[in-house]
């Protein structure tokens, strides 16, 4: 037979216990909705975990209303839990990595914040150098560099060139023996997944794609 609850503080206790399992199991369903989304949207600057983001985000467009490039559209409703959340499809307008990031001042819900992190050297970085929305990935088997046919196009490094920080996130190998160039190659602790390179390559589709940070 069950136990009467009838002290009040046991009641208290029982109902509170029921309330923190509820709010568990929410959360653990959410979780696995967003999971369920398969590829990930890039985020504009800032932005949170994808799952923290999509708590906080209120959908009320500020951040793309702020944007100088016009960079930030919403999800559509195949978006699923996503819908009318802000991201950017480089391809299309990438992230400009504006110097004062005004998509991250517009946002009063706290769901983009100003990007800081420190680096393995111990030093302290902030700003548009400490965007991390996710990381640029070379496509070798579209990538002109690989071209064994187009001579002068294996000599192609647009995507270096236009790249916000050339030579640090974004450089040229040096040529393997027997070879007149090198491949561009991203150096993942410093790409801030702008998408300018995915934006600029002449190949189409683009040679380079980034990759929605995972958390």
């Amino acid at each position: 037979m069950a136990k009467k609850l009838d002290d009040p503080q046991e009641r208290g206790d029982f109902f509170k216990s029921l309330g923190t399992l509820f709010a568990g199991f929410v959360a653990n369903r959410i979780e696995e909705a967003v999971t369920s989304l398969g590829p990930k949207l890039l985020r504009p600057p800032g932005a949170l975990d994808e799952l923290e983001f999509l708590t906080k985000c209120t959908r009320c467009d500020k951040c793309m209303r702020a944007c100088p490039e016009n960079a930030i559209s919403v999800a559509p409703a195949s978006a699923g839990l996503a819908l009318k959340t802000p991201f950017i499809d480089p391809r299309s307008v990438p992230c400009f990595l504006c110097t004062a990031l005004p998509c991250i001042t517009a946002c009063e819900d706290g769901a983009l914040v100003w990007p800081r992190s420190k680096q393995a050297d111990g030093q302290v970085i902030e700003g548009p150098k400490a965007v991390r929305m996710g990381t640029a990935r070379i496509k070798q088997g579209q990538c002109l560099t690989w071209d064994t046919a187009d001579r002068e196009a294996r000599a192609c490094r647009t995507c270096v060139d236009r790249c916000p920080y050339p030579e640090e996130a974004l450089r040229i190998t040096v040529p393997a023996e027997g070879e007149a160039f090198g491949h561009p190659e991203v150096v993942a602790e410093v790409c801030t997944g702008c998408g300018i390179c995915v934006f600029a390559c002449p190949t189409e589709p683009a040679a380079i794609v980034v990759d929605p940070r995972r958390d």
